[in-house]
């Protein structure tokens, strides 16, 4: 089932009250610790398109790279200190062409794995993350995990229809993701991509991406 947008909008608006930041991001994550199904909140589609684009690998906040490190709150300095540095220089220049100067991850787990992420970005001219709110999101982590019900509640009945791989599939078409992205965030090669696609379009009836993200998504 897709993430439901009211729910978790208001989910990032109670996070961003209890913990200030210029934007903020909510996505569910899958067996794999892939991050996808990305709901936003004051954050721009040219820059999560970019991210989603180019970017995503070298993010040493992403799931897998969170759960490397053991830990489910995880800031930005955190996270680069374990990853190369032409890695984080890489990624800094990404952070520094849309001006954010700090990041803080929050993982929420399940029984099993971490199920939800939120990152929450600021921008140059705000203070960097302190402990304080670390603290503060820490606390709030129990609060979203006794939500996780609510956040995993169907959109709509074509959605109802989608397994797992393809509404992740779907979820990457709505942010603008290429072929060859779909490829590298999946696993597989680009004919299976193809596959995948000209299957999805078939079984929801419709001839092309947009008119499938109207369908899923409008």
């Amino acid at each position: 089932d897709a993430v439901d947008i009211s729910a978790t909008q208001a989910c990032l608006k109670a996070v961003t009250l209890a913990v200030p930041a210029n934007s903020a991001a909510i996505y569910r994550i899958d067996e794999r610790l892939c991050a996808f199904d990305y709901d936003l909140l004051g954050l721009s589609p040219a820059m999560h398109h970019r991210y989603i684009n180019t970017y995503q690998r070298f993010d040493p906040l992403r799931p897998s790279r969170c759960q490397a490190l053991g830990q489910d709150l995880v800031t930005l300095d955190q996270a680069r200190a374990a990853q190369p540095r032409s890695v984080s220089e890489t990624y800094n220049r990404f952070l520094n062409r849309f001006g954010v100067c700090d990041v803080v991850e929050l993982l929420v787990s399940d029984l099993k794995r971490p199920v939800l992420g939120i990152s929450l970005l600021r921008v140059a001219g705000q203070p960097l993350f302190e402990d304080r709110d670390l603290d503060c999101l820490a606390g709030m982590r129990d609060l979203v995990r006794l939500a996780l019900p609510s956040l995993h509640s169907p959109r709509n009945d074509a959605q109802k229809c989608l397994t797992t791989r393809e509404g992740q599939l779907a979820e990457l078409l709505r942010q603008g993701a290429s072929n060859k992205v779909l490829a590298q965030t999946l696993g597989v090669g680009l004919p299976t991509i193809k596959t995948h696609l000209n299957n999805l379009y078939r079984k929801l009836g419709v001839n092309n991406r947009t008119e499938l993200v109207a369908l899923l998504y409008l």
